[in-house]
């Protein structure tokens, strides 16, 4: 019989610098793969700019500031010259100072925040930059704008500035945005209020961010728990076997129980949900977050992964309202430019 109060869902003896309790921790994805390698191919064309675009929450800022560079420094063999800026609404720049100190924070500069002149800090960002293109054993180098949603009319400006004064330096800049769906009609809005030029130079290609689509995908996400994670460092242990290390004992693996997760995830869905069947990282994630933390708090991990039990808790994830969400801009996400 349940108890009520229920019992907190952290268990009080677990360290609270735990991963699954901070939340501080990514697992590698087929999404994330399928992300890298539309970089990857447009780094190797020496495109000037393009879009990854997605609904939110499905794990884009994830892949950019986990995996994105080590992933590209697996496949070209070393070192890649990388700049992620995470661009956010509350910190727009209000001038192009700003801009340029954003920029040189992003790029790890020692004195981007020194009192400087406009002048000053375009010198110290191209110097910059241009150091970074010649570690890289080339003329190139790649800036990664997450949220780019949020980005202004005077910034897009201000960056194709930025790109021209490179091309005197004999340095290419890609730009590769990373945005929200609504980003998708942004290039055309562009030229409509007279950034054209910006569009055309940035925006030309795009690629969806998609979910993680049917059960293999699901399960190798779900592997991750068992296989992929570490806790505490040097340990050997994955997150499974260490949080409920006797459920490992008789054999549980959350791999095993991802059927029951999709037909939650299915059984959730909103009414005349129109989209495709790709799951967000955020419903995956908080599901099996909860399932571990209450095997580890003492509830039998047979009662917990019931397709009841399963359901309730991705319900709890707000599962329904972000699908719901997801539904309404499908039909942008079905105009994608390129199919897959």
């Amino acid at each position: 019989m349940d108890t009520y109060p229920p019992p907190p869902l952290v268990p009080r003896d677990l360290p609270r610098d735990h991963p699954l309790i901070t939340m501080d921790y990514s697992l590698f994805t087929p999404p994330i793969q399928r992300m890298v390698e539309s970089l990857a191919g447009w780094i190797d064309d020496r495109v000037n700019g393009a879009v990854i675009y997605g609904p939110s929450r499905f794990g884009k800022s994830s892949a950019v500031n986990h995996w994105l560079q080590s992933l590209l420094a697996d496949r070209y063999g070393g070192y890649v010259p990388l700049v992620i800026w995470s661009h956010t609404a509350e910190s727009v720049n209000q001038s192009v100072g700003t801009f340029y100190m954003h920029l040189l924070e992003a790029s790890r500069h020692p004195l981007a925040r020194a009192a400087r002149g406009v002048p000053a800090r375009l010198e110290m960002l191209v110097q910059r930059w241009t150091q970074l293109a010649a570690q890289g054993g080339g003329r190139f180098m790649v800036l990664v704008i997450d949220e780019a949603q949020s980005m202004t009319d005077r910034e897009w400006q201000w960056l194709v500035q930025l790109h021209s004064r490179l091309e005197q330096e004999h340095v290419r800049l890609c730009v590769f945005s990373v945005a929200s769906v609504q980003f998708f009609d942004e290039p055309i809005g562009l030229a409509l209020s007279g950034g054209a030029h910006v569009a055309a130079r940035f925006m030309l290609a795009t690629e969806r961010f998609r979910g993680v689509c049917g059960l293999d995908e699901l399960a190798f996400v779900m592997s991750g728990y068992d296989h992929a994670t570490e806790w505490p460092p040097g340990s050997g242990q994955s997150f499974t076997a260490g949080i409920a290390p006797h459920a490992w004992a008789e054999g549980f693996r959350m791999e095993s129980h991802a059927p029951a997760l999709l037909q939650a995830m299915l059984n959730e869905l909103p009414s005349r949900y129109q989209s495709p069947h790709e799951f967000p990282m955020q419903t995956i994630a908080m599901s099996c977050r909860h399932v571990l933390l209450r095997i580890a708090g003492g509830a039998d991990w047979r009662d917990v992964t019931r397709p009841q039990s399963m359901r309730s808790i991705v319900a709890g994830c707000g599962h329904k309202t972000l699908m719901a969400l997801v539904s309404a801009v499908a039909p942008r996400l079905s105009k994608g430019r390129n199919p897959g």
